[in-house]
């Protein structure tokens, strides 16, 4: 059975800065109750295991180095990102297991009188890392927020899951450190995404977004030393082109326009 849940997305009332914070509130508990509730439904879902995050972060290097960028890398630069997916898999596989929507973001959810918030898109769903959904919904490809606001959220929702009886023995800072480095798997994919739903799919919508899921990406490498690597290959490597590629990309939306007119 669907339900109609009405036309009124978050991100429309997010980005006019009303009732930010009730929103987030419901989408987080509307979380919790699907990873303390859905045990059983998660235990038939396929697993989000090594091999679909490596499949994932493999698309970053072909469609946004190799095609967006025109940079793909040499093969000392291929080396490292071998080695920075098997550090950012290892990390989500550490964390408790349960379900996973996986587009948990705002242009999927609906607000709604009853029940908020009305939620879309869950065919993908999957078992896999307990924060790669709040990284979805706080670390928004479409809307960010500040970083101290972000991690206030997580925090409140950590609490809630622990509180609901789920089983987690992470700290704070552990909890956190999860967070940001399941963003940054996620960040890689989509920047790798995006890209390809321009390129493959002629959808130049998405090169909009481009820029905050790369100020994503940065962020989150820069902050950890067994990213730090990858942090100095962006700067090096990606940043200086990053505007050009967005130029050349734009360009050629408009031309695809032209024709189609």
């Amino acid at each position: 059975m669907l339900t109609d849940l009405g036309t009124r997305q978050y991100l429309d009332q997010l980005a006019e800065s009303r009732d930010v914070d009730r929103l987030y509130a419901d989408a987080l508990a509307a979380l919790v109750r699907m990873q303390t509730r859905g045990g059983n439904a998660a235990n038939g879902l396929p697993p989000y295991d090594r091999s679909l995050l490596h499949r994932e972060m493999e698309l970053m290097p072909e469609w946004f180095l190799g095609r967006h960028l025109e940079a793909p890398p040499d093969p000392g630069e291929r080396a490292m990102l071998d080695r920075l997916f098997d550090f950012l898999s290892r990390s989500a596989l550490a964390q408790p297991a349960t379900f996973v929507h996986r587009d948990y973001h705002s242009r999927n959810l609906l607000v709604t009188d009853e029940d908020n918030p009305g939620i879309l898109d869950f065919q993908d769903a999957v078992r896999g890392s307990v924060t790669y959904d709040a990284v979805s919904l706080l670390k928004d490809c479409y809307i960010s927020w500040p970083v101290a606001r972000v991690h206030g959220w997580l925090l409140e929702y950590r609490r809630a899951l622990i509180d609901a009886g789920f089983a987690l023995d992470a700290g704070e800072d552990e909890f956190i450190r999860w967070f940001d480095l399941m963003g940054l798997q996620r960040h890689i994919k989509v920047l790798g995404i995006f890209a390809r739903l321009f390129y493959r799919d002629g959808k130049p919508g998405y090169l909009k977004d481009l820029p905050r899921v790369l100020a994503y990406t940065r962020e989150a490498a820069a902050h950890y030393p067994e990213t730090a690597q990858f942090a100095a290959y962006l700067a090096a490597r990606v940043d200086g082109g990053f505007a050009a590629a967005q130029a050349r990309a734009m360009r050629g939306a408009h031309g695809q326009r032209a024709g189609d007119g």
